[in-house]
């Protein structure tokens, strides 16, 4: 029994078939890896933030506990310090919730460049709106955190994956440019002025303990002084690797740009090797920060 011949498939139906083959050859293929270097370097930057955030909570309340300590004889307690330092906690609590944000964005978007799901984080969302109940923040900012925390926290993202990238990174640009010079900002100048300030609290209490011991016991004075040039000399360190990880946020703006710039050919040897040095610059001020504090 002769076998009928199949009809060649028409014109249309070719096209068809040749589009599912190259969608699903797209959705295969190997990973940008230009997104997902920029990914993990920016997600080590951001990681540093609570801990730094945490750090000059703790100086600030050192620096309180030198001025109470000069101007009563009285016993104070942690409730004291921490009232002292509640306006300088509020903020940075803001820049630990900012800085997780960008780290949930940056995951999200290494998941796309990977092809897998992105997983889903409604404490993320609970994030930018905490920021966003901040009377001390930047509308505009506000807006960019919020956009960046429901991007990051959406189911909808499942339905992402890798051939929606582009236009995720297209979204995002914005909100990521905009959070990263907040922080820088803040880093900058905030932060590194309550720096600066517990220095000068720490100064004028060790010079006057210098001032009433050197003449009645001048052990004791060279023991503040050991005292004190430690604590400076940290103090100094901080500061310096607070600067370098504001500078290094600005970097990781700079590399979501090339990103953007690039956004139609993100598999481009060029962008990888833009990528690459923006990381290189990265980990220079990882190490620095990870060595301060």
């Amino acid at each position: 029994m002769r076998r009928r011949a199949v009809p060649p498939p028409s014109p249309r139906a070719r096209i068809c078939r040749l589009a599912l083959l190259a969608a699903s050859l797209a959705a295969g293929c190997t990973s940008p890896a230009a997104v997902t270097r920029y990914t993990k370097s920016a997600t080590l930057v951001t990681a540093k933030l609570p801990d730094v955030t945490d750090a000059l909570s703790r100086s600030c309340r050192g620096a309180a506990s030198y001025r109470l300590r000069r101007a009563s004889n009285d016993w104070y307690g942690d409730d004291s310090l921490r009232t002292a330092c509640a306006d300088r906690e509020s903020a940075l609590r803001n820049v630990t919730r900012a800085g997780r944000v960008l780290s949930a964005y940056f995951a999200a978007l290494e998941s796309l460049a990977e092809n897998k799901l992105t997983d889903y984080d409604a404490k993320v969302d609970a994030l930018g709106s905490a920021v966003g109940e901040a009377a001390d923040v930047d509308k505009r900012r506000v807006k960019a955190i919020e956009e960046l925390a429901k991007f990051a926290s959406s189911r909808t993202t499942d339905g992402y994956r890798r051939t929606k990238l582009r236009d995720a990174i297209a979204a995002q640009n914005d909100n990521v440019q905009a959070v990263t010079g907040a922080l820088h900002e803040i880093l900058d100048r905030d932060l590194a002025q309550l720096l600066a300030n517990d220095v000068a609290a720490q100064t004028s209490f060790y010079r006057a303990a210098l001032t009433e011991s050197s003449r009645a016991d001048p052990l004791t004075a060279i023991l503040v002084r050991d005292a004190y040039d430690e604590r400076a000399a940290q103090l100094a360190e901080r500061s310096a690797a607070v600067r370098s990880l504001g500078q290094a946020l600005l970097t990781v703006g700079r590399g979501h740009q090339a990103l953007y710039d690039a956004r139609n050919h993100l598999g481009g040897k060029k962008l990888l090797a833009a990528i690459v040095s923006n990381a290189r610059e990265l980990d220079v001020a990882i190490a620095r920060v990870n060595k301060a504090f």
